[in-house]
């Protein structure tokens, strides 16, 4: 039953994650132009800024999904899964800031003014915690695949973030739904 409300809070969280997303111009982030940025926004500012809630709370949802699994698991695998959801909250906690930063101050977000470091943290945090995750996932009583799943995503997004400098967090709850849908 715990990891069935620990699957349904990791699809909760990324799909609330996902509906920011949908509806909070998803266009802007693939425009390079700092002056075409500025008019996407400004022709949709309302969205723009309801849509940052839904990016910030996703990640916590989903967080919240891991410290579920966490809390009945026992021995190294629930160790490895705690450790996991204190960095995805931490790094949560990082990106909620990222996006209170780009819904209130959103001709900086345009501009590339922003301060890095929030998205720097939460990425990075991210990466731990998905880690962490599969390596809790495999020591788990759960299928193998879904914890290589997840630790081979998260070399592959390590990789990304390493040679871009930059990577769509949207991959990391895609990652996770198929997460949730092996516990469910």
């Amino acid at each position: 039953m715990t990891s069935t409300t620990a699957g349904v809070l990791l699809l909760v969280g990324s799909g609330v994650f996902f509906v920011g997303a949908a509806f909070g111009v998803p266009l802007v982030f693939i425009e390079s132009r700092p002056d075409e940025r500025l008019r996407m926004l400004e022709e949709r500012l309302l969205a723009w800024r309801l849509a940052q809630p839904f990016y910030a709370l996703g990640p916590l949802i989903a967080a919240a999904g891991v410290g579920v699994l966490a809390g009945a698991s026992t021995g190294s695998s629930r160790v490895a899964l705690a450790i996991a959801c204190a960095a995805l909250g931490v790094g949560a906690l990082s990106w909620s800031w990222s996006t209170f930063l780009r819904g209130t101050h959103h001709r900086e977000f345009a501009a590339g003014t922003l301060p890095g470091w929030p998205f720097a943290v939460y990425v990075w945090l991210t990466l731990v915690g998905l880690m962490s995750l599969g390596v809790g996932l495999l020591l788990a009583d759960l299928p193998a695949w879904v914890g290589w799943l997840t630790l081979g995503a998260d070399v592959v997004f390590a990789a990304v973030y390493l040679r871009f400098g930059d990577i769509p967090p949207f991959v990391f709850y895609l990652l996770l739904v198929p997460v949730g849908i092996a516990l469910l």
